[in-house]
């Protein structure tokens, strides 16, 4: 079976749909493409990660190449969309070989980035490829399931490790520096729902609380909306409050949506306590058993619908009337 691996920023994402299904929230984060890395790149690469890490261009370039499009090349800045950058090119070349990908991105190079920057963008790649093979080669897979704090902290640090030795302090704040502030938030709302002092309600909102001010709140901000107009209908007990709070934050349009969805929740109860009731005095008939069968289907077909009747019966646990 292939290995999961998980890396920076996936981490965080995938920490964050565990507690929320935890904590009684359906997983609402955007995964945004500049958070994932793929657990191989290329798919086909093997063996060791001691390739080496430069390539010279002037060993595949044309004669022409270095200077056919002076005037359209920029130079290679290392910045924090580098790695994407990297990512995109390595996809588009994805069911090539480790030396087939750098050597393609030689020739890119060459028609992208200046003279005077162009060997370093080489360079960074190369090293980026071969630090992908590393990660594919090592055992950092993370289990956020069944690892414990303590587990997963121990493999970050692995993969911290890996990297650094493939790329500077400064190469790695540009290219993970973002993942690494992710995935500690991530930690920390992993250590507050492992937490044996607080109650489930207690760490609910305390990790509400976190996702509000994480650096990705934004992929939370369903899950976190969700929470505080579930906290709202808790504290108002009419439906007019309720629009009223709902309305302050969200907007009218929001809070008529939510207000009716909870009438329509209420009417639904009532209907089901309604019919568990019925059952109830069926049973405390004395009547005949095809009697209280008729009875029970006169007023199933006048109060619900045939879809709602499948409902009420998986709903309603029931023995026949006796």
């Amino acid at each position: 079976m292939k290995k999961v691996v998980v890396y920076g920023g996936l981490l965080a994402l995938l920490l964050g749909a565990f507690l929320a299904i935890q904590l009684g929230h359906a997983p609402y984060p955007s995964v945004h493409s500049n958070s994932v890395e793929r657990s191989s790149a290329p798919t086909t690469v093997t063996g060791s990660h001691a390739t080496a890490s430069f390539i010279s261009a002037k060993l595949v370039a044309k004669p022409d190449d270095t200077h056919s499009s002076d005037n359209k090349r920029v130079p290679f800045r290392l910045d924090n969309r580098v790695r994407d950058k990297f990512e995109l090119f390595i996809a588009e070349h994805s069911e090539k070989a480790p030396l087939t990908v750098k050597l393609a991105f030689v020739k890119s190079s060459l028609l992208t980035y200046t003279e005077e920057t162009h060997d370093y963008a080489v360079d960074l790649f190369a090293r980026y490829v071969d630090y992908k093979v590393a990660l594919a080669d090592e055992n950092v897979e993370i289990d956020t399931v069944n690892f414990s704090l303590q587990d997963i902290r121990i493999k970050l640090d692995e993969r911290v490790d890996i990297r650094l030795q493939f790329f500077s302090k400064n190469e790695y704040d540009y290219l993970f520096g973002q993942d690494e502030h992710t995935d500690n938030e991530a930690l920390s709302r992993l250590a507050i729902a492992q937490a044996d002092t607080l109650s489930r309600a207690q760490k609910k909102d305390a990790i509400i609380e976190s996702l509000a001010v994480a650096s990705d709140r934004d992929a939370f901000k369903p899950t976190i909306d969700i929470h505080k107009i579930k906290k709202i209908k808790q504290q108002y007990k009419d439906n007019n409050s309720r629009f009223s709070a709902i309305s302050a934050e969200f907007g009218d349009e929001v809070a008529q949506r939510f207000v009716e969805l909870w009438s329509e929740q209420e009417e639904w109860e009532k209907k089901i306590e309604g019919y568990r009731l019925y059952l109830a005095q069926l049973n405390n008939n004395d009547v005949s058993k095809e009697a209280l069968h008729e009875l029970l289907r006169e007023y199933e077909e006048q109060h619900f619908t045939s879809n709602e009747l499948k409902r009420v019966k998986v709903l309603v646990s029931r023995k026949d009337p006796l």
